[in-house]
């Protein structure tokens, strides 16, 4: 698989189809339909027109006059009202697939048109150019043909309809989007939330299109009009890309997506656009030339399997007192167990004192033991007298001897404008010996964008702050900034902060964050339930990264605090939520683009006061020792033994 995941820009707004809630009338399933095989070898399907609401505001409603500084009639911003608008279609033909490099590639050779290439975008925002055909994973013939725009389309369907003795064009907005919904009343076809195991998008970790039909046909039988490619539509003179692309982010998908038509004919090219045709009815007449098998087979339409998972939790163990209430749990190469400021050789029978272990750990390759302590652990926040030099000290430990002995040493950390920085979980080794490690704060400059119904309770400090990442070139003493993961203020009311940093079974790096309180209630009376975790990948070692996502299992959005991270040997990732609830959420490819899983894993009933779940380490191949924080006699933690492990395979396609 491709380290590098490619991402539509910011600057290309395509147009997403969302369904409404309003029921439709049953139709008529792919089975029955009507179909005709042109002599290229393009199955058509008969979509026989009718009144609907159409969400997909028009061309012509978008361009409409201002009246009173606003448009009234077109909902086109994000977080936009759904405005539907009544259309009726007549009956029309629109192919089973995208059209692919395979019959693409007949038309170039038979006109001597260009061959297509453009731009592509990668997951971190970083254009490139090239041609759809030289690149590796773009240029096999049942691959949709990228790289279009519209005179390559209005070429390709005045060739086609010449040779096939039909009228051929793209499909209009509307008539994709009442192909897409397919008499469904949902976002998407199967539900309200994109599906990775539907449809080829960013969080598919894929990065490339895939080849037609890969994935499940919506109840009409078409394929591939939610992922792989967008699809270019005219509407009024004008074009505009439907659907969603391989390297779309979940907001740009069902209702949570941009919208923009562009002026007049679209001459830009992108590597995450094709398009698909259309024609009247009246051209499904029998002609001569018409093949009886298509040309083209879906590609398995199973789309990818993972597998399930067994859980397993087994009795607690008591792990003693800590003098604080936020635990900190290490396991060593050699099976030591640290938790704080105490150690045990035999798996947490007996204990002794040693250094307080930092809030940022990791085992380096050759053994020793590397910690940062913050705050809760020893530590204090990083200030930056001067954020115009952006220089300060921080504090590292380190140990040779499984944490028995721990020499402490002062660092050097220069962040350019840094106001302060906590560092929080977030600690990796990279290939090459350099060190990562996330911390959260505030550059100067950065500012809180509306009011925080928790400033009153938190201190602004914590309001709006941003996930970075420093790297370390000489095993932590030194420390400069390498780039920053997330500063959004808008999806969270404390911006993004308490992140882990990981390295995943695809070799890309994540980055789990907190982004607020859940379930609060503040003085005024307001409520606020979707604070969620989010999730960040890089394929170039932390130097860029992905716009961050929302974590779902199945329609639940994950909402917590302090999250920490971890694959177990089978490659399960496994990732714990503080609170609310104190869980542990699963995804059983280890790649965090498909959650399967969540298991709340305390129980304690009114016997104890119950704090947070903290931390958490592998203590066997496949078995999680979760530190659950108790009040009694002071703070107390019990660990939580939780064992997970795949499934055996069967009929597992391959990704």
């Amino acid at each position: 698989m491709s380290r590098s995941l490619p991402m539509t820009a910011a600057w290309f707004l395509p147009l997403v189809i969302c369904a409404l809630d309003a029921p439709w009338p049953r139709e008529t399933p792919a089975a029955v339909r009507k179909t005709f095989v042109n002599s290229t070898g393009i199955r058509m399907i008969s979509v026989q027109g009718k009144r609907f609401d159409a969400w997909t505001p028009s061309a012509k409603q978008f361009y409409l006059p201002l009246k009173n500084g606003k448009r009234p009639t077109a909902a086109f911003a994000l977080n936009r009202p759904r405005i539907t608008a009544p259309v009726t279609l007549k009956d029309y033909w629109l192919s089973e697939f995208p059209v692919t490099n395979r019959l693409y590639r007949q038309f170039v050779k038979a006109t001597g048109h260009r061959e297509p290439g453009g731009r592509l975008v990668n997951f971190y925002w970083r254009p490139s150019n090239g041609g759809t055909w030289n690149r590796e994973k773009f240029r096999a013939d049942q691959v949709p043909v990228t790289g279009v725009n519209n005179t390559d389309i209005e070429a390709f369907c005045k060739w086609l309809s010449t040779r096939d003795g039909r009228r051929y064009r793209p499909p209009t907005i509307r008539e994709f989007e009442f192909a897409n919904r397919a008499g469904t009343s949902t976002r998407f076809w199967w539900g309200p939330q994109p599906d990775v195991r539907k449809m080829n998008f960013g969080l598919s970790m894929i990065g490339h299109p895939t080849p037609v039909g890969s994935y499940p046909p919506n109840p009409w039988g078409f394929y591939d009009m939610h992922g792989n490619v967008w699809q270019f539509c005219t509407d009024a003179g004008r074009y505009s890309a439907m659907g969603s692309a391989f390297n779309c982010p979940r907001r740009w998908t069902g209702i949570d997506a941009w919208g923009n038509f562009y002026e007049g004919p679209n001459t830009m090219s992108l590597l995450s656009t094709g398009f698909r045709v259309a024609c009247d009815a009246d051209q499904g007449t029998s002609r001569p030339g018409d093949l009886k098998t298509p040309a083209v087979a879906p590609a398995g339409g199973t789309g990818p399997q993972f597998p399930e998972l067994e859980i397993t939790v087994g009795k607690r163990i008591d792990m003693g007192t800590i003098p604080t209430n936020a635990a900190f749990f290490m396991v060593t190469g050699n099976g030591t167990w640290i938790l704080n400021n105490k150690r045990s050789t035999d798996r947490g029978k007996t204990w002794h004192p040693c250094s307080q272990l930092g809030e940022a750990f990791c085992q380096l390759k050759d053994g020793t033991v590397i910690s940062v302590p913050s705050v809760d652990s020893g530590g204090s926040v990083v200030r930056f007298a001067d954020p115009l030099s952006g220089k300060s000290t921080l504090q590292v430990k380190t140990s040779s001897d499984n944490w028995k002995t721990v020499k402490t040493q002062t660092s050097s950390i220069h962040v350019p404008l840094a106001e302060f920085f906590w560092a929080v979980r977030g600690l990796v080794e990279l290939d090459d010996g350099r060190l990562l490690l996330t911390m959260y704060g505030r550059l100067n400059g950065d500012r809180v964008r509306e009011d925080s119904p928790v400033a009153y309770e938190m201190g602004n400090p914590w309001i709006k702050t941003r996930v970075i990442v420093v790297q370390s070139k000489d095993r932590g003493q030194n420390w400069q900034y390498l780039s920053t993961v997330s500063y959004n203020p808008q999806l969270g009311f404390e911006g993004q902060n308490e992140s882990d940093l990981i390295r995943l079974s695809n070799g890309l790096l994540a980055v789990f964050m907190r982004t607020g309180i859940h379930g609060y209630i503040d003085p005024h009376d307001r409520r606020n339930l979707d604070q969620p975790l989010l999730v960040a990948w890089s394929a170039d070692d932390g130097v860029n990264w992905s716009e961050p996502q929302r974590i779902h299992v199945g329609e639940r959005v994950i909402p917590g605090i302090y999250p920490r991270a971890l694959l177990t040997s089978q490659g399960v990732l496994a990732v714990l939520r503080c609170r609310p609830d104190g869980s542990i959420i699963f995804s059983p490819d280890g790649n965090g683009g498909f959650w399967s899983n969540e298991h709340v894993h305390y129980d304690l009933g009114d016997r104890v006061q119950h704090a947070s779940m903290q931390d958490m380490a592998l203590i066997g191949p496949d078995t999680i020792l979760v530190t659950d924080i108790v009040r009694r006699d002071g703070w107390r933690v019990e660990g939580v033994p939780i064992t997970v492990r795949k499934k055996p395979k069967t009929n597992r396609e391959p990704r």
